[in-house]
Formats: C-alpha cells, sequence, structure tokens
C-alpha cells in the first residue's frame, strides 16, 4: 500500500511527484484500526504532503530539505488524538460540543468555530459572539460577521476558529476539492474491501 500512497501524494498538484518518492512511511498497512476504510494510509498521506510541504517551506528559508518519514500507526493515533487528551490531569470530555461545527457568515463565507476546550467555547466564542452555548444563538450570530472578522476577534480572545471559505458550492473546481477527492479515492470503502 505505501506505494498507493505516495502514487497518490505525487498527483496532488503542490507535491513534487520525485520528492514524494523520498518520503519513508512505516509502521505498516490497513487495516490498523478495525474498519473497512484505509484509514490509516490516508492519515499517513495527509500527514506526509503536510511534510512535504514545510519541508519546501524550510528549503525556501533555509536552502536544506527535511527527512520526511511518516508512521502509519501513529498517523492513525493522530486521527483519535482526543481520546488521549487530559487538562489538569482530568480526561477532556469526549462528547463534541453542540456549538462546535461551520457557520455561514454574512459575506457568503463560512466559519468553523473550534469550541471542544472551555476557553475556546466561553472565554472566546461565547463572548466575542455575545451569546450563550446554543447551536442556533451561534447560528444567528455567526450571519451577522464577517467571516475573516470574526476570525480575528476568536483569535484575539485566545480562542480558535477559521474562515472555512467562500460557500460550499463555489469549491467544485478549487484545488481544496481536488486535493479531497483524491483522499477520499484513497480511503476506498466498503465495496473495496469485501
Amino acid at each position: 500500500m505505501t506505494g498507493k500512497i505516495l502514487a497518490t501524494l505525487g498527483s496532488i498538484p503542490f507535491v513534487n511527484p520525485q520528492r514524494a518518492e523520498g518520503v519513508a512511511i512505516t509502521g505498516g498497512n490497513d487495516p490498523i484500526l478495525p474498519t473497512p476504510f484505509h484509514i490509516g494510509e490516508t492519515a499517513a498521506a495527509s500527514l506526509a504532503a503536510v511534510g512535504l510541504a514545510v519541508s519546501d517551506l524550510w528549503e525556501l528559508r533555509t536552502g536544506r530539505r527535511q527527512e520526511i518519514k511518516v508512521d502509519a500507526r501513529q498517523a492513525t493515533a493522530s486521527l483519535r488524538s482526543s481520546q488521549y487528551m487530559a487538562m489538569d490531569g482530568a480526561s477532556v470530555a469526549r462528547e463534541r460540543p453542540s456549538v462546535m461545527g461551520v457557520y455561514p457568515a454574512k459575506n457568503g463565507r463560512w466559519s468553523y468555530l473550534h469550541c471542544n476546550f472551555p476557553n475556546h467555547r466561553g472565554d472566546a466564542a461565547m463572548r466575542v459572539l455575545g451569546v450563550e452555548e446554543d447551536r442556533e444563538a451561534f447560528r444567528r450570530a455567526v450571519a451577522q460577521w464577517d467571516a475573516m472578522e470574526l476570525e480575528d476577534a476568536i483569535i484575539a480572545a485566545n480562542g480558535r476558529q477559521a474562515d472555512g471559505g467562500a460557500p460550499l458550492s463555489a469549491w467544485a473546481h478549487t484545488p481544496p476539492q481536488a486535493v479531497r477527492s483524491r483522499f477520499f479515492a484513497l480511503a476506498g470503502n466498503r465495496e473495496d474491501r469485501r
């Protein structure tokens, strides 16, 4: 499967195929977790693509490339990182907060509000939006904001938020769509695993 991962990396518009060949993928092949999907290999490919991009930036800055190695088992574990987290010695709640998610902003863009931690939710998002912890209240409040201005305000309040970009319908022919479709193709489906 390593060859399939590297071939997929080489087909991503911003990844140089020769550089993708130099990526070391270790840690075994799927199934890493008991699922019919190639999630370990997909996670490894995703992290390898990030590693290549970071290496390219490092090369621009220093003139030197970095060696890229990804352990597929560790990449798979990273998908479940919330299962291993603790704050102040106590496990972090594993339930997804109801207000975490993607909301339409007033300028036709989308805002992703990361509200996993109390400080992101209450100290940042709720304070900036001026609402209580209620999904519908969040939706109404975000709809009043320009997505980029909201991102700046929440980050200034030490929260986490991301401008999700243009309306989803506008993503049909953009590089992120191409990258996403290639990774989903690599992940396969239940029929592929029978």
